[in-house]
């Protein structure tokens, strides 16, 4: 009996553990299902991502995959600002300010002379832009010097009065209108590049001399025609002998077509009508100290009636009395009055400081705040147009115009 029921134990322990066994099993595959259907999910949803974004070929649409070809993204350029905010225009190198701001000069041509191989003529235009300006406001022309950038040499004009336009009077002048002048400078053959220096005027730097065989000059052709357009054009076959390089120079330059031919400085032709009105308190100066004012009504260019010759200047004055306390001796010497070329230094003096002078004023003899008016006579060559006038016992009056 005991053998038989061990034999049925045993018969009976393997299906308990085949259930045991089963149930695990079961367990591990429903792990491992839920684990490749998360597995799929997650591979659909990048390869759908993928075919989206073109980046993976769908398979199943091989049209698609032909039409969808990846295309990298542009990389944003900045935009460039206007060339008028970030590019400074340069100012024109041939026009300058002058009188501090109350004109403007423009050089027209820069050109060697023919034949004078050592003299140029320089041709400028000169406009008024405002209406405040004092009587002595002038552009001396005749004044114009020239200097060599390289060696500083300076050049002086061949004649500032025989070989020049003279003073151009801004009063003189309508505003805007233009006035044409011209100088010649001796400059030395050879020299290509010079500084232009007119007075009271902006340096006009590094520019070339012209070939007049290029551009007639005022002097070089009789045949050239008055309306032609002046300009300042490089010589193209012309290599700077003083070390400069041309190609760094500026550009040609053509200015506007003037309406006026530039008269010829070789040509002899009559002094202009001036009338040259003073403005009420433009040349005055005190004398002996703040005792009296004596101020310059006129300077007229007058003809000897000796001579016949016009190389007289008729200076007129008024003579003011402002302190109450003058001695005796206070005394303006009118007929000691003296003038001064401006350009060239040269003295003029009285004609005949007795005869053609009121003489001496004195200051005793006026009442207070009372005038009398005095001139005098002086030497002065023609073609001189402006002069320094020294009174004695008075303050100098500079750059006085005379009229013609």
């Amino acid at each position: 009996m005991k053998t038989g029921n061990r034999e049925s134990d045993k018969r009976a322990t393997p299906p308990e553990t085949k259930r045991r066994g089963g149930g695990v099993n079961s367990f591990l595959a429903g792990v491992a299902t839920v684990l490749a259907l998360l597995a799929l999910g997650v591979g659909g949803f990048l390869l759908y991502r993928g075919m989206q974004s073109g980046q993976v070929r769908n398979p199943l649409n091989p049209q698609t995959n032909r039409n969808s070809i990846p295309v990298a993204p542009s990389t944003p350029t900045p935009v460039s600002p206007s060339p008028q905010a970030s590019v400074a225009i340069p100012q024109n190198p041939y026009i300058q300010p002058a009188l501090g701001n109350k004109a403007q000069v423009e050089l027209l041509s820069v050109t060697r002379i023919p034949g004078k191989s050592d003299e140029v003529n320089v041709q400028m235009r000169v406009r008024r832009l405002t209406d405040a300006f004092a009587g002595n406001d002038i552009i001396n022309v005749g004044a114009t010097t020239a200097r060599n950038p390289l060696a500083n040499e300076q050049y002086q004009a061949v004649d500032s009065v025989k070989r020049s336009s003279g003073p151009i009077f801004l009063f003189n002048m309508g505003k805007e209108q233009p006035v044409d002048g011209y100088v010649v400078l001796k400059v030395p053959e050879g020299v290509n590049t010079i500084d232009i220096l007119v007075k009271d005027t902006g340096a006009f730097k590094n520019v070339l001399i012209s070939n007049a065989s290029l551009i007639p000059g005022p002097e070089s052709s009789s045949t050239a025609s008055p309306s032609s357009t002046p300009q300042i054009i490089p010589t193209p076959s012309a290599t700077p002998t003083d070390g400069t390089n041309s190609s760094s120079l500026s550009p040609s330059i053509q200015t506007p077509v003037p309406q006026t031919a530039t008269p010829s400085p070789s040509t002899a032709a009559p002094a202009p009508t001036t009338i040259v009105e003073f403005q009420p308190g433009a040349f005055q100066q005190r004398a002996y100290g703040t005792k009296a004012q004596v101020e310059l009504l006129s300077a007229r260019r007058i003809q000897d009636p000796q001579t016949a010759n016009r190389d007289v200047v008729n200076v007129q004055m008024r003579i003011r009395r402002l302190g109450d306390k003058v001695a005796a001796t206070n005394i303006i010497g009118v007929g000691e009055t003296t003038a001064r070329n401006p350009v060239t230094s040269e003295t003029y003096k009285a004609v005949n400081s007795r005869d053609r002078s009121t003489g001496s004023v004195s200051l005793y003899d006026i009442r207070p705040n009372a005038s009398v008016d005095a001139y005098v006579w002086l030497r002065v060559p023609p073609g001189v147009h402006t002069l320094d006038i020294f009174i004695p016992e008075t303050g100098a009056f500079q750059q006085v115009p005379i009229s013609n």
